[in-house]
């Protein structure tokens, strides 16, 4: 069965022909959080004629809802970027099965995928790269949590030689160094320079320049007047990393101190930050243009917070508000 002639936007205007007469099977490599780690996933899509009329596709490897789900976005993506979503039976394995995954970042190398197994691209530099990212409708990447927990996965394991993240999330992941990270806008993109017909820079590591620019305080212990026996208090604690105990009616400072409690703490260190800056990273916490964490975090849940709330858990256990003050200091 040959399918039509497509326009694919990356190759400066240049038709692109496939066929899918032949049904293929694609693997790809990519990544699913488990808390704050990053757990390696292998994408296995398998294209097939079948009898049924627009036959529904098959996801399966315990996928969580928001997997699921992410059919219908592939199937738009792949289509409103100018190329053709197959009409075949469509099996899609997230393998290991026991593993569950949760995560929207799986519909970049989903979409990738089904274009291989279709033949609509060829798969020149698929095998020496990791693949995430979420898709919109209209084929634009939006940024993957735990950008960097899969960057430092990708350097630790050593089995790619790079990342292909979204550009939103490049700059967090190009924190790890020993890693190349390929920033791509757009499924189009990801499709150029997956199958060699355009390049793209890596994205550079800018560590010590982002130290440098996240470094400081808003608030800072200087800005205390008076409070004498409550300021030598707090900066014993600091100095020793003791826990300390205040009591006080509403209004006398206590809560104006702890706040200012990180900026007498020693500077945030590399490794500290990279600890801290995983955890928010993995919550979708990083504010935008704050790729990595520099200063020490301040937390102060209500007090009615929940168990799960303060120490993790939840159906999808993740962190809670003990783990978002690591390294730093929680009122």
């Amino acid at each position: 069965m040959q399918r039509p002639t497509i326009f694919n936007p990356t190759v400066g205007r240049q038709p692109l022909s496939f066929s899918v007469a032949i049904p293929m099977l694609a693997k790809l490599q990519t990544f699913s959080l488990l808390g704050i780690e990053a757990m390696p996933v292998e994408v296995e899509v398998d294209i097939s004629h079948s009898a049924q009329d627009n036959p529904k596709p098959i996801l399966v490897g315990l996928p969580e809802t928001t997997v699921r789900e992410s059919m219908h976005r592939v199937e738009r993506a792949i289509t409103n970027a100018g190329y053709v979503y197959p009409d075949m039976k469509i099996v899609i394995n997230l393998a290991p099965a026991e593993l569950p995954k949760h995560a929207a970042s799986f519909d970049l190398p989903i979409s990738i995928g089904i274009l291989i197994a279709t033949g609509q691209i060829k798969p020149e530099r698929v095998d020496d790269y990791t693949i995430v990212g979420e898709l919109s409708l209209e084929g634009l990447t939006r940024p993957a949590r735990g950008a960097l927990s899969m960057a430092l996965e990708t350097a630790r394991a050593g089995k790619t030689r790079g990342l292909v993240v979204p550009r939103s999330s490049a700059a967090e992941a190009a924190i790890v160094e020993d890693v190349e990270v390929i920033p791509v806008g757009t499924l189009q993109e990801a499709v150029g320079f997956l199958s060699a017909q355009i390049d793209i820079d890596p994205m550079p590591s800018r560590v010590e320049q982002l130290f440098a620019e996240l470094s400081s305080y808003d608030i800072d212990y200087a800005d205390v007047r008076g409070q004498e026996m409550a300021k030598r208090a707090m900066s014993v604690a600091a100095a020793g990393g003791h826990n300390i105990l205040m009591i006080g009616p509403p209004g006398s400072g206590k809560t104006m101190l702890a706040k200012r409690m990180p900026s007498i703490l020693p500077p945030l260190q590399s490794g500290e930050s990279l600890e801290t800056t995983r955890i928010y990273s993995a919550l979708g916490r990083l504010q935008p243009g704050q790729p990595l964490l520099a200063i020490r975090p301040f937390r102060s849940p209500h007090h009615t917070i929940s168990d799960a709330g303060l120490v993790g858990g939840g159906s999808i256990p993740g962190p809670g508000e003990i783990s978002l003050a690591h390294n730093g200091v929680l009122l």
